[in-house]
């Protein structure tokens, strides 16, 4: 199973959290999603899958899920 890291911005609540989640949870291919919200509106998305989608089409996710950016990532 492959794991993609991604370090997000813009994560000024806990409904941030939620809609980065359902977003990403939607995407073909991805079994987990866990997001974790910083202090400095930075947080950190972690997902699991088969086949996670290109990098294009998570940070397209991301961004249309808010006001959110992703700054990194990083496939294990």
């Amino acid at each position: 199973m492959a794991r993609v890291t991604l370090k997000l911005r813009g994560l000024t609540c806990d409904k941030c959290v939620q809609h980065v989640t359902e977003d990403l949870s939607e995407l073909e291919g991805i079994s987990q999603v866990k997001v974790t919200r910083g202090e400095d509106k930075s947080g950190t998305a972690v997902v699991t899958g088969a086949d996670i989608p290109a990098d294009e089409v998570l940070i397209e996710t991301v961004k249309g899920a808010g006001d959110y950016t992703v700054e990194t990532i990083e496939r294990q």
